[in-house]
């Protein structure tokens, strides 16, 4: 493969430093948020958990799903993506 000059693909997220640096900053606030909320915990009221755990699961697998590379076969094969 020395001295080839074909065009390697980027990674996800290669060049877009801004946009996931936001990204980041507003999902970790939804999960400060949803960590906030177990401080109205108690046993009579059981809303706080309920919003705990939304948050927590929209903090995740939103951003999960947002970096899931959808070419992934196309580049195991070999072909640019979109060709």
């Amino acid at each position: 493969m020395a001295g080839t000059r074909s065009k390697q693909p980027t990674h996800s997220g290669e060049g877009h430093l801004v946009s996931n640096l936001i990204t980041f900053v507003i999902y970790l606030a939804i999960f400060v948020v949803g960590l906030y909320s177990l401080t109205w915990l108690t046993l009579d009221n059981v809303w706080p958990m309920a919003i705990c755990l939304g948050l927590g699961t929209l903090a995740y697998f939103v951003p999960f799903m947002m970096g899931r590379s959808d070419t992934a076969k196309e580049l195991a094969e070999g072909r640019a993506a979109g060709l």
